[in-house]
């Protein structure tokens, strides 16, 4: 029977990289749709994020060990002849020295190499892998620290042409790949789902075309800078593989929401790396993950039913009633719950307009003299329960215990400390948050100082995190950052503006630079050599003094070796004359048109030989 594998990853807090918001979400998402509505085999499904479960007593949690370790196990222990396998990673990737790495949770941008995972070693297990239906998609390269280089994707898009895996990026390499809180999701897993969930997309060509279509319109609705997808499909003949099970099993709609399916029966998840509690009604399936991790024999007990066991009991009792009583008892109940749900709202409604009125008109009820309200500066970013600014002051006590007014002295202390917690990463937005707290405290208070002091030497932080980014050749996300240092800090913010200058200018050379290379990528069609052809024709006419020259040289050469594997593709056919069309379309100097005029005296050969054969 064949089965369908996934792996997902998802990566949020990481240790040394500013922390991601939706990578998690992605992750979970995704898996939940392939399991619940794809049809992929529960127990061949793995999730490894922030809070995943532990698979038979062993961590998902995704440092560079335990991701090393589970992708060497699924692919040489998990799979076999005819399976799929889908894997999908959702967080931060760098380049370096000529490599992309996947950066686990604990992977650290000043010692890449040593702390990242190449997609070498990923592409190499995948290679080793029983089965050839394979599927890569990498939402890499995000906004924030993840552009260490302006070529982050390349490399990957190299090895999945020499492996011969069909591979999907969420951008262009010279592209910022994001996520937004509207959809919550990074934008190139929004378009998979709803790619997925429209029932458009059969096949990897059917989603490719949908992601080049609908990705582009989503970041433009979001006024967002545009992100054009890469795919890498090689052989070509690759690009009919089917992405689901034609015919969902009874099994997948229930599936667990949270976690991996594997251990539907273990709701704790994982905390900042911590192991959880290993419970008595783990499932057990042999599975080799080194020496150090130990198997453990599953014990269930009879008094106590699983989710899933649940489900299925509570299946079977409604099927015991025919359609007609169910209808029945359906209609019944949900009249009665309309009546109750309008007594309830009624009388709630009621009750509300007594209350309030009696609270308008309280002190003609309780006997009490009217008093001036007592003014109090509001404090909007603060949520403070032992706050009592705005309560009535109590005319025959002074403070107890449990009741005390909060001085102003006390509420700017509040802000000064608010200020500094918001601190939770070394990004700039979480820098600015704090300057806009700390600037709530006004010039009279004897916290002022300290409070000026931090918002300057934060100020300070936001520009060199602005410099770093723009020493990377990363200017728009150092316009981003330059753009948060407040007017307050003078001196900072008058060097800020400086620099933006200088940076947007060097901006719109890189955009206007790269602009005939995104049109030229723009125009390619997946399976089309002559998209190919006209891409490269465009590419030619950039020079070799501008700065999109080299990425345009190496798109030149993958795209020529992309149009011999078409015309190679149809060869195997037997589509001789299409596939010596295709390979004339090979354009000289290149690395492939060599091997393309080898390949077309070939074919010529063999087409003449069958049309001897057909006269005789």
């Amino acid at each position: 029977m064949k089965h369908h594998a996934c792996i997902t990853i998802g990566i949020n807090q990481y240790q040394y990289l500013q922390p991601l918001s939706y990578a998690q979400r992605d992750a979970e998402a995704l898996q939940s749709f392939l399991v619940e509505r794809g049809g992929f085999s529960p127990d061949k499904s793995l999730l490894m994020s922030d809070t995943s479960s532990e698979v038979w007593g062993i961590p998902t949690y995704p440092n560079r060990e335990n991701l090393k370790d589970w992708i060497e196990a699924m692919c040489k222990e998990q799979l076999r002849s005819g399976d799929q396998l889908w894997c999908f990673f959702s967080g931060y990737g760098l380049t370096y020295e000529g490599q992309d790495y996947l950066m686990p949770i604990n992977g650290n941008p000043a010692d890449i190499e040593a702390t990242g995972i190449p997609l070498k070693f990923l592409f190499e297990n995948l290679k080793e892998a029983p089965t050839s239906e394979l599927l890569v998609l990498l939402d890499i390269n995000r906004s924030q620290g993840a552009r260490a280089g302006n070529t982050v994707g390349a490399a990957t898009m190299e090895l999945a042409n020499q492996m011969a895996i069909p591979t999907l990026l969420s951008c262009q390499p010279d592209q910022v790949s994001r996520e937004t809180s509207a959809l919550r999701h990074g934008f190139f897993t929004a378009a998979i789902l709803e790619g997925l969930n429209s029932g458009q997309c059969k096949t990897i060509q059917n989603l490719c075309h949908f992601l080049s279509d609908y990705l582009p319109l989503l970041t433009d609705q979001h006024l967002r800078p545009k992100q054009n997808p890469v795919f890498i499909l090689n052989p070509a003949g690759k690009i009919d593989q089917t992405l689901l099970p034609e015919q969902l099993p009874a099994t997948a709609a229930m599936a667990s929401h949270n976690g991996n399916n594997w251990i539907n029966s273990s709701p704790e998840h994982k905390n900042n790396g911590v192991r959880p509690k290993t419970t008595d009604n783990q499932v057990n399936i042999p599975l080799k993950l080194g020496q150090n991790h130990t198997n453990q024999k599953s014990k269930k007990s009879s008094n106590q039913k699983t989710p899933t066991q649940k489900a299925h009991q509570s299946s079977n009792q409604t099927q015991i009633d025919s359609p007609a009583q169910q209808n029945s008892t359906q209609e019944t109940m949900s009249d009665r719950s309309f009546l109750q749900q309008l007594i309830l709202w009624s009388g709630a409604t009621a009750l509300l307009l007594l209350l309030g009125v009696f609270y308008t008109n309280r002190s003609i009820f309780l006997g009490q003299n009217t008093a001036e309200p007592v003014s109090t500066a509001p404090i909007e970013l603060v949520e403070d329960s032992s706050s009592t600014s705005g309560s009535e002051p109590n005319s025959n006590s002074t403070s107890t215990n449990n009741e005390t007014t909060q001085t102003p002295q006390a509420n700017s202390e509040v802000l000064l400390e608010r200020s500094k917690a918001s601190l939770q990463s070394a990004s700039a937005s979480s820098f600015s948050n704090a300057i806009t707290i700390a600037s709530q405290i006004p010039p009279q208070d004897p916290f002022y100082p300290t409070a000026q002091e931090n918002i300057e030497r934060w100020g300070q932080t936001i520009l060199d995190i602005a410099e770093g980014r723009a020493k990377a050749e990363n200017f728009s996300d150092a316009l981003a950052a330059a753009k948060l240092i407040p007017q307050s800090s003078r001196p900072i913010y008058e060097q800020a503006q400086l620099q933006i200058q200088k940076w947007e200018q060097k901006q719109q050379e890189i955009e206007k630079s790269f602009a005939p290379v995104k049109a030229a990528q723009a125009g390619i069609k997946p399976g089309q050599a002559s998209s190919y052809n006209n891409g490269i024709t465009e590419l030619r006419k950039i020079q070799s003094d501008e700065i999109s020259y080299p990425q345009a040289q190496q798109l030149i050469a993958q795209w020529s070796a992309e149009i011999l594997t078409i015309a190679q593709s149809r060869a195997q056919n037997k589509q001789f004359e299409s596939a010596i069309q295709a390979a004339k379309l090979v354009p000289t100097n290149t690395s492939s048109y060599d091997a393309a005029q080898k390949a077309i005296a070939n074919w010529q050969t063999q087409l003449k030989a069958n049309n001897n054969d057909q006269n005789n």
